[in-house]
């Protein structure tokens, strides 16, 4: 493996003049965008001149390694065989991938060689009953819990966060120099939970994944399941996907929206905001369905005497009105935000960082755009691209307001027919949602009507590699406000 590596680094052989796509593709197709590669073409991928794909997520397990990638606004999966534990580390070329390569440390015992950072545990702090639970031959407990790293640590509910997630930090002077990230305590082993199970059985799960992503996540399942099995939902179902889609960006754009303004004093931003929201839930109430809409999403369509042009008109008659003097609130109080928790377009771009952080940092990549049957001319948010705090929470109002006119539109032409082939049958799938808080990915491989393998990709993963430039010289205190601002869920990252 070694000497592939030193020919391509050197410009050796015909992989040498081939970009990263080609060199996938010349692998086994095994699925409509997943190539098997040997070890020589997988070292041939992660030293291939030109450009570096985007990473979608990194994993591992016992017997493959795997990079989902993205080749302008398509998914391209490769994977490559774990050898005696040990496979060639993708974060020497993908620096997004070294959270996924711990995980799988932490759960099965894979090496990866070569590997960027400094390889401490992602998951395992120490407490479980065995190493390496998940692998086929788990060890013995290490035994004590290890110590947190940094010199400050912030349980939950002092960040803010809903959920069990260990940050701790280096701090001078007040104000924050690094961070470290653990997810242990927010680990709930769902994912293997979910081996076995045929789709409509894993749904129940998959639907209470992350409070952030009611919809978005089993948006994501129900879409990779429907591609393993060679189907494409009918337009009507496409169609009321998208509009459960955009209630409940709406809702959870006002959700942080209003985390942000009390963490920097704008009560009165806040209030209006959480009225907002509850005005929304109310109208899902009223039209006999949950107020967060867990559970209206279903593998073949959508839940069962769901009427969704009387709840789509209820809602946007609760939030229109309401939008102008949210706006001018933002107006008001948006000079606390100047400056606040800036992310860089470099780093948006290098480690892949979606929804409005991403796009907010001059990343424009909204994977709604890909999707059959969208009225494109409903999506025209635009905003400053500083990167910011308030160049977020402007996105974020200007997202609601194209979500009102793309329901508007759907509503008009609801169940538009579209000449979109149905896929080839493989048994496996890729499935991705543009939720509001980024892309959610899911890949499925079923045996026999059930799920043989699952891998998830919530987009507060993609967040964790540039957590610590975003906060570095924040103020201990506005940390709170930081991590609302940037939307960060703590269920969606260690499943």
């Amino acid at each position: 493996m070694w000497s592939a590596i030193a020919g391509v680094a050197s410009g050796d052989g015909v992989a040498a003049m081939k970009s990263m796509g080609q060199i996938i593709r010349s692998g086994e197709r095994v699925a409509l965008s997943h190539y098997h590669l040997d070890p020589a073409q997988w070292s041939d991928m992660l030293c291939a001149p030109g450009a570096t794909l985007p990473l979608i997520s990194c994993w591992a397990n016992d017997s493959r390694a795997y990079v989902l990638l993205l080749e302008g606004d398509c998914p391209l999966l490769a994977s490559t065989i774990v050898e005696e534990r040990r496979y060639l580390a993708p974060s020497s070329r993908f620096a997004g991938a070294e959270w996924g390569e711990r995980v799988s440390y932490d759960l099965y015992g894979v090496e990866a060689m070569d590997a960027c950072g400094n390889g401490t545990p992602a998951l395992d702090e120490g407490g479980w009953t065995s190493t390496w639970p998940l692998s086929s031959r788990p060890g013995p407990a290490s035994g004590g819990l290890r110590p947190l790293a940094g010199s400050h640590f912030l349980r939950p509910e002092q960040t803010g966060l809903s959920g069990p997630l260990d940050l701790s930090f280096e701090v001078l002077k007040g104000k924050v120099r690094t961070v470290d990230v653990c997810a242990g305590g927010a680990h709930r082993g769902v994912v293997s939970r979910l081996l076995g199970k045929t789709p409509e059985e894993a749904m129940f799960l998959v639907a209470r994944m992350t409070a952030g992503a009611f919809v978005a996540h089993p948006l994501a399942f129900a879409r990779a399941v429907a591609q393993a099995r060679g189907q494409v939902p009918r337009p009507g179902i496409r169609d009321v996907w998208m509009i459960l889609l955009e209630i409940e960006r709406m809702s959870l754009h006002l959700f942080d929206m209003a985390r942000t303004a009390r963490g920097v004093d704008a009560e009165l931003l806040a209030t209006h905001c959480d009225h907002a929201r509850e005005a929304i839930a109310q109208a899902c109430s009223e039209q006999g369905v949950s107020r967060r809409l867990m559970d209206t999403v279903s593998c073949g369509g959508f839940r069962e005497g769901l009427e969704i042009v009387s709840l789509a008109q209820a809602v946007h008659a609760a939030m229109q009105p309401r939008l102008a003097a949210l706006e001018e609130l933002h107006r008001v109080f948006a000079s606390r935000l100047n400056g606040f928790a800036v992310l860089d377009v470099r780093l948006a771009e290098r480690f892949a960082v979606g929804g409005v952080t991403g796009r907010a940092s001059g990343r424009s990549m909204d994977m709604r755009r890909r999707e059959s049957g969208m009225r494109l001319e409903a999506l025209r948010a635009t905003g400053s691209s500083r990167g910011d705090a308030r160049a977020r929470d402007g996105l974020r109002l200007a997202e609601i307001r194209d979500s009102l006119k793309l329901m508007e539109r759907i509503l008009g032409s609801i169940g538009l027919e579209d000449d979109e082939p149905a896929p080839d049958r493989t048994d496996e799938g890729i499935g991705v949602a543009e939720g509001a808080r980024g892309d959610v990915w899911y890949w499925v491989r079923l045996k026999n009507g059930r799920i043989e393998n699952l891998h998830v990709r919530d987009p507060g993963v993609s967040v964790l590699p540039v957590l610590g430039a975003m906060l570095r010289g924040c103020p201990i205190e506005r940390v709170p406000a930081a991590l609302g601002s940037i939307g960060l869920s703590p269920a969606g990252i260690a499943l």
